[in-house]
């Protein structure tokens, strides 16, 4: 069975760049529903604003992570479990600003998880489980 069951859009807009200026004081909401590993999940927003995922999972890659899926800053989901995936976690996945939900499980992975993460203030799922990852777990700093 795929993870990725069902993508629904109540409403789908297509809106050119010099458009977007008229409907910046418009108040349109769409609401948008995502169903990956049997979990649905509800989006509702301004049309200006982008849901964006990446899902990976079961695809047999090897290899280490690439580092430049850092750069992906408008990434909202990101799931590259159960693969054959060795090295670390790349430090860059701290720039990944408006991440909710990041699965790495079931891979090869090692090392230690990149402090950097602790920082990504929407990231609400995290699943680095069977893989060999070693030392502690990251903490915000507590003051």
């Amino acid at each position: 069975m795929p993870y990725m069951d069902e993508v629904k859009v109540e409403r789908a807009y297509h809106v050119s760049l010099g458009e977007r200026e008229n409907l910046k004081s418009n108040d349109f909401e769409i609401t948008t529903a995502f169903t990956t590993k049997r979990n649905l999940y509800s989006y509702k927003g301004s049309i200006l604003e982008r849901m964006s995922g990446i899902d990976l999972s079961c695809n047999k890659l090897y290899s280490e992570i690439p580092t430049g899926l850092g750069k992906l800053s408008e990434l909202h989901a990101l799931n590259l479990s159960h693969n054959k995936l060795i090295g670390t976690i790349p430090a860059t996945f701290s720039n990944l600003s408006q991440l909710e939900s990041l699965d790495l499980s079931y891979n090869n992975l090692s090392g230690g998880i990149p402090t950097g993460l602790v920082e990504l203030k929407f990231l609400g799922v995290f699943i680095v489980a069977h893989n060999n990852l070693t030392g502690i777990i990251p903490q915000k700093a507590q003051f």
